[in-house]
């Protein structure tokens, strides 16, 4: 799969922090991810948001 659309970057550390905490929650629980959200949302990180305007599948990749 492809997707393709506008691409914004971001240094912004609360904003940073707010998705990091919300991405860690989904994968590491409720319990860990404050914790998991400070550590990746720290000077030196960027947070890419794209929004998609085409995506484009593909059939028969796999056996």
């Amino acid at each position: 799969m492809t997707l393709r659309g506008r691409a914004t970057i971001t240094e912004d550390l609360a904003e940073m922090r707010r998705w990091a905490i919300r991405i860690a929650e989904r994968y590491m629980g409720p319990d860990l991810a404050e914790a998991y959200g400070a550590r990746n949302a720290v000077p030196g990180e960027l947070l890419v948001r794209l929004t998609v305007e085409k995506v484009v599948g593909h059939t028969g990749i796999s056996d």
